[in-house]
């Protein structure tokens, strides 16, 4: 069964999504140019509302990943048509390729990730007493060294 009402109001018992893997928002960005896919972002402290690339290690502001990369495109998007647009995608929870760099170890299946000091990539997080607030999610997929995606289950912790 599925109904729409004419305010636009959609019921449906299931509802099966099949484009994409993650759900996301758009939100506005500090940098005048658009950011890489996969990209960490955290919440700009001086820009109420707007999000800026993660740039340092273990940053509590973290808020999510630019949606898109890897060919994995956003499942779900949450807007309001004229209230807090925004230019970019930002996987909020789901599956998403991000950035990342094996700069403090091996990245594995199940380590939990979080900003780096390299502009928008994920790291493992294996200092217990700095990732309280700073964690953007697991890694699903490994990389061994250097820099490349990584496949994330977005849960922000």
């Amino acid at each position: 069964v599925f109904h729409v009402t004419g305010d636009g109001t959609t019921t449906t018992k299931i509802l099966a999504i099949t484009g994409g893997s993650d759900l996301a928002e758009p939100f506005e960005m500090t940098e005048s140019e658009a950011l890489p896919k996969g990209a960490l972002v955290v919440i700009d402290p001086d820009n109420p509302g707007k999000l800026k690339l993660a740039r340092e290690a273990y940053d509590k502001r973290v808020a999510g990943v630019i949606s898109g990369a890897g060919g994995v495109k956003p499942g779900l998007t949450l807007q309001q048509d004229g209230v807090l647009e925004g230019e970019q995608h930002v996987a909020l929870t789901g599956k998403v390729y991000a950035l990342a760099t094996a700069l403090n170890g091996a990245i594995k299946p199940g380590d939990l990730l979080t900003t780096s000091d390299v502009p928008g990539h994920a790291m493992n997080a294996i200092d217990r007493e700095r990732w309280s607030g700073a964690v953007i999610g697991k890694a699903m997929s490994a990389l061994a060294e250097g820099e490349g995606l990584v496949l994330v289950l977005v849960n922000l912790q």
